[in-house]
């Protein structure tokens, strides 16, 4: 009645489910949970029971031990078989289906009672799994006789050639008996989970059965690692984590099914006893290690909150770690609990994926990673709460694993399949993107190399003009009989003629055909006083209602070895940076000496204050480090990439014009730009240049 209102209560709770997907996974968990309870009540029908088993089949037929079982714990590990055997019928629990136990270093005893009905001779073989047990005593016993008939020393710790049969299970030729009653007494112990499975097979049987599954298992086992590399391969190649890391979960899964198939042992053949354990331990630990980074990439889970990155990361590395304990007992304790925390994380994921679907319920990615998820997700802890003892290993959770496994290899290799596709598809539009970008500057190139021949033309019509202008004063002064040219005229000539000639060496440097694909500037060096060039540049650069103050420490004769041309331009372009934040505001101009080896000068920009993070951020950026945005990332996201506004990267409020050349100018000179604090002026824009020997 109690069972019978509980399914009643459950049943209410379904249909009053509010949602379409609610009500399916209520129902799942609804079919689940009468299962397990209906297997219970057919277990507690077995509890006083353990039917023995004939065993006088024709050698043609494969006998199974399933349901004939009994089990016996021994915590201590220290009983011994005629502890065993001098104990009640009613110590021991019998089993209808394939007995497990869990995670546990207890050493467990099974009883079988065998029937023979007839003398047997042939040939036959026990066959016990799994075959990660570490150690597996067999003892046939007779109930007159205190000593056993025949016993055998099976299990992964024992080295290969001690072995009875090398095959992929436990197997033993079994003896000839004659007709009476047996048991059949079974003692294991493993730093994995417990459970067995035994029968006697035919020699015919065993060979079909053996041969056939090696070379299914192997054809499996290298279809994956193959994929696994190719996975990896591919993943390197193209700088995709996720799928890098899909190839080293394949790797692991298919070192630990190597390792649980039995292949391994049966191929390679190790002496080393714990060979079996380390590859179902570090397999294990790799796997769900490498499966958690895997979705933390894939779901980009970075985006929305980077603590629960670190953390799942974190997570990651100590699981990791986990594969330390694999050839120790201390491994029962972390597959234990390894396990349903990875279920844990999977759930987690799940719920992040579910978030964004309650957002964004039309984005078809999110169903499909959903789908990729929960469907191996939950067959897998159906096949973990089995493994931990906590669901009855039955045909339904047996069947659970190979579904999973079944399912993630087809679902994931459809997902890392568009992955690929996309990340093709991006590079391919990014290759378009560029070729039409070369394209666009080599025709910009065209246009700026036809602008400088034209430039070149007038700027040489001024010089001319100036010279021949100053030539005619002069003549027209001496017909007059004044040899004299007044100085301003003759000043604002030469000015006309300086400015004039330098403007041309600025488009022979910035638009020259030669100079447009030169990583840096041509320079035209010579050896300059540093404390006149910076006298005479102020000078020039005075303004009314835009006074430039100079500030020189140092000596007189100190030298830079520079394109005076370029350095006044690098210089100007700063002064007039500072010049539009603040109109008619002094500038400083304070240049120190430092150890006879080095210039600073300090460029002061009044307009910017602190509070102003903004502009100091886009000054900053203009001085340092100025991207294309077309760009593309070294490693995008492919379904949660985030766009990038290519006006965001210019200046603000005109902040930084022309700061870009200014870096490039000083860094022809061997020098650097930088951003300086000044309790009296605030922000400065510093330039450091390298000194000569001084003349």
């Amino acid at each position: 009645m109690v069972l019978l209102s509980a399914i009643c209560q459950a049943v209410n709770a379904v249909t009053s489910a509010p949602s379409r997907p609610l009500k399916t996974g209520l129902v799942c968990l609804l079919f689940v949970v009468l299962i397990t309870v209906l297997d219970v009540q057919h277990r507690t029908a077995w509890a006083d029971l353990a039917p023995p088993v004939n065993i006088s089949a024709p050698t043609s037929d494969d006998i199974l031990f399933t349901g004939h079982i009994a089990s016996f714990q021994d915590p201590e590990q220290s009983k011994t078989l005629n502890d065993i055997r001098a104990l009640p019928d009613s110590a021991f629990t019998a089993h209808s289906n394939i007995p497990a136990f869990g995670y546990t270093n207890n050493a467990i005893w099974y009883r079988i009672d065998l029937i023979a009905s007839r003398p047997i001779g042939e040939s036959r073989y026990l066959d016990i799994g799994p075959i990660f047990l570490n150690e597996i005593n067999v003892y046939l016993t007779q109930k007159d006789t205190s000593a056993p008939l025949w016993s055998v020393l099976l299990g992964d710790h024992l080295p290969s050639s001690q072995r009875p049969v090398l095959a992929p299970e436990h197997l033993a030729t079994f003896p000839a008996i004659d007709k009476g009653k047996y048991s059949l007494y079974i003692r294991t112990q493993s730093n994995s989970t417990q459970f067995i499975e035994a029968s006697l097979l035919s020699n015919d049987v065993q060979i079909s059965r053996w041969s056939l599954g090696l070379v299914a298992k192997g054809l499996f086992i290298g279809v994956v690692m193959m994929m696994a590399i190719i996975y990896v391969v591919v993943g390197i190649f193209i700088r995709d984590y996720a799928v890098a890391l899909y190839g080293v979960c394949l790797a692991a899964f298919g070192t630990l099914a190597s390792a649980v198939g039995g292949v391994f042992l049966t191929i390679f053949a190790p002496e080393w006893p714990y060979t079996s354990d380390l590859l179902v331990g570090a397999g294990t630990a790799i796997n769900i290690s490498a499966a958690s980074l895997l979705w933390v990439h894939i779901l980009d889970i970075g985006s929305e909150c980077r603590l629960c990155k670190k953390i799942f990361c974190a997570y990651s590395v100590v699981v990791l770690l986990g594969a330390v304990t694999a050839t120790s007992p201390l491994y029962t304790i972390f597959a234990s609990y390894c396990q349903f925390s990875h279920t844990a994380i999977m759930l987690i994921y799940i719920g992040f994926l579910i978030r964004r679907i309650i957002r964004n319920p039309r984005f078809i990615v999110h169903w499909i990673y959903l789908t990729v998820m929960a469907v191996p997700t939950v067959a897998l802890m159906i096949y973990y709460l089995a493994l931990n003892h906590l669901l009855p290993v039955n045909n339904f959770t047996e069947a659970a694993y190979p579904f999973a496994l079944l399912a993630h290899l087809v679902l994931m290799s459809a997902l890392m399949g568009l992955r690929i596709t996309a990340i093709d598809r991006d590079r391919i539009k990014a290759a378009t993107m560029a070729e039409s970008t070369e394209n666009l500057v080599q025709e910009q190139r065209k246009l700026v190399s036809m602008l400088s021949h034209e430039f070149r033309t007038p700027l040489a019509v001024i010089q001319r003009a100036a010279e021949m202008v100053t030539l005619r004063l002069h003549k027209e002064a001496a017909a007059n009989g004044t040899y004299d040219v007044p100085r301003p005229v003759t000043d604002r000539l030469k000015r006309i003629q300086d400015q004039s000639g330098k403007l041309a060496r600025l488009v022979d440097v910035f638009l020259g055909k030669d100079n447009l694909n030169a990583p840096q500037f041509a320079l035209a060096r010579k050896l300059i006083p540093a404390k006149g060039f910076l006298g005479e540049f102020t000078a020039m650069a005075q303004r009314e209602n835009a006074q430039i103050g100079l500030r020189y420490s140092g000596k007189a004769n100190s030298v830079l070895y520079a394109d005076e041309t370029l350095l006044s331009l690098a210089l100007t372009n700063v002064i007039e940076n500072a010049r539009r934040q603040l109109p008619g505001e002094t500038i400083s101009l304070v240049a120190e000496e430092e150890h006879k080896m080095t210039l600073k000068i300090d460029i002061s920009h009044p307009g910017l204050v602190l509070d102003e993070a903004a502009d100091i951020e886009a000054l900053r950026n203009s001085l340092f480090s100025f991207h294309s945005p077309i760009e593309p990332e070294t490693d995008p996201n492919r379904f949660y990439e985030k766009k990038t506004d290519p006006e965001s990267l210019l200046p603000r409020n005109e902040i930084g014009l022309g700061l870009h050349i200014t870096q490039r100018i000083i860094a022809a000179h061997g020098g650097k730009t930088d951003i300086v604090t000044n309790a009296e002026t605030g922000f400065n824009i510093r330039i450091t240049l390298p000194l000569e020997s001084p003349l």
